[in-house]
């Protein structure tokens, strides 16, 4: 329903209770008011209001609005997976895209390589990254993991490796001839495999 002022409110009530219907009631109103006071839909809205027994001129509260408990329960969804996306988010908790969108941004979340993450470091952000490079630094230390890499390639080779290039000749002289390859041409496998002591 459209924001009205209460005055206007009590009017449409009172207009409800002489039994006036709701377009009688819109007009009556904007006649004592002024025109444009009240729209024909809004007295439309708030008598149906009133014919299902709310007689209460308060608003309800809106869906759109997010709760502190929805805005929360974001927060522990991405610590949880920060991998969601914002459409799976909107589906968790009942709201818009546009609006878990910006949610996330208030929290200083920015999506990087598919994973929400935050804006700016906080202390234990970077401590937790000081304290995981210490232990990768430690462990490259403890084991050798790039002693322990082997690595190859291949590569097909032909047996029979003719190029037909061009030929610069007299206008009436034939070029020389060249065998054509073959349709399916014979090929061998050439692999080599090395670590870091070498081949």
């Amino acid at each position: 329903m459209s924001e009205i002022p209460i005055h206007i409110r009590h009017c449409i009530l009172y207009e409800f209770q002489l039994g006036n219907n709701a377009t009688t009631a819109a007009r009556n109103i904007c006649a004592a008011l002024g025109e444009g006071a009240v729209a024909d839909r809004t007295c439309r809205d708030w008598f149906k209001r009133f014919r299902e027994g709310d007689m209460s001129l308060e608003d309800h509260p809106k869906s759109g609005r997010p709760l502190e408990s929805d805005i929360e329960r974001l927060k522990v969804l991405i610590e949880d997976n920060p991998r969601l996306t914002t459409r799976e988010l909107s589906v968790m908790l009942g709201c818009n895209q546009s609006t878990i969108n910006r949610h996330l941004h208030e929290m200083g979340k920015v999506n990087k390589l598919e994973t929400w993450v935050p804006h700016q470091l906080t202390s234990n952000n970077i401590q937790q990254r000081i304290t995981i490079r210490n232990y990768l630094l430690s462990k490259r230390n403890r084991h050798r993991f790039l002693q322990q890499i082997v690595t190859g390639d291949g590569k097909r080779v032909l047996y029979v490796n003719h190029t037909r290039k061009h030929q610069w000749v007299n206008p009436e002289d034939l070029p020389e001839p060249e065998p054509k390859n073959d349709l399916h041409p014979k090929k061998v496998m050439l692999s080599i495999w090395w670590d870091c002591e070498g081949i």
